[in-house]
């Protein structure tokens, strides 16, 4: 049985947004790794793949996750996208599960860490990109 979730709503076309979204955090995400600015790498690697997954599941589903939780956004995925999404959900949840660490912890994001959420986020908006029809 499939748990219920909080979603919204979209316009399937709304997925060339996040997407554009999802590439700008990207974008920011390796300027900030080039700076070495670790936290904010981190921080955008987090925007990065919940603009990409908020991509998928509205052109997949017409929707987006509501959830407060972002993890949440992992499960909404595999709900719309089934077992194609079980590999890709993966890096979403390494990201996602260093949010907290990023945003409200006192102790810093280190090099490694932030180098390495970046690498989840990229795999992730790769596999997005594939999964979605090219904007125009």
């Amino acid at each position: 049985m499939t748990k219920r979730r909080k979603t919204r709503v979209v316009d399937k076309r709304a997925y060339g947004a996040f997407l554009a979204k999802a590439s700008d955090f990207a974008f920011m995400m390796d300027f900030s790794l080039d700076e070495g600015k670790w936290n904010s790498a981190g921080l955008q690697a987090v925007h990065t793949v919940i603009s990409a997954s908020d991509a998928v599941i509205a052109y997949y589903g017409g929707m987006r996750s509501a959830e407060l939780d972002h993890r949440e956004v992992v499960g909404l995925l595999q709900d719309v996208m089934g077992e194609t999404a079980a590999a890709a959900g993966k890096h979403v949840a390494r990201v996602i599960a260093r949010k907290n660490l990023v945003e409200y912890e006192e102790r810093l994001l280190t090099q490694a860490e932030a180098r390495e959420m970046a690498e989840h986020a990229r795999r992730f908006l790769k596999w997005t990109t594939g999964m979605l029809p090219k904007q125009d």
